[in-house]
């Protein structure tokens, strides 16, 4: 049980560069579905700080975390 958990990380850490891209451009995806989405939600377009809320946290966001979760549940 515990060498496989090791292969799963020793495997996680050798592909995190894939991984990161994927959850990367999911986030991006994300933004996407909110833009188009935009006159039934919130439309960051009328302000700086909003549009680069949106447009660089969503994706880092979705980025960090997804990948998080996925090398904590690789841990268990």
């Amino acid at each position: 049980m515990e060498k496989e958990r090791n292969e799963r990380l020793q495997n996680w850490e050798k592909n995190k560069r894939r991984w990161y891209n994927t959850y990367l451009f999911t986030g991006i995806g994300i933004n996407f579905l909110l833009y188009f989405i935009k006159p039934y939600g919130f439309d960051p377009s009328g302000s700086i700080f909003w549009g680069s809320v949106f447009g660089l946290g969503i994706p880092l966001a979705t980025m960090f975390g997804l990948s998080y979760l996925h090398q904590k549940l690789l841990g268990l």
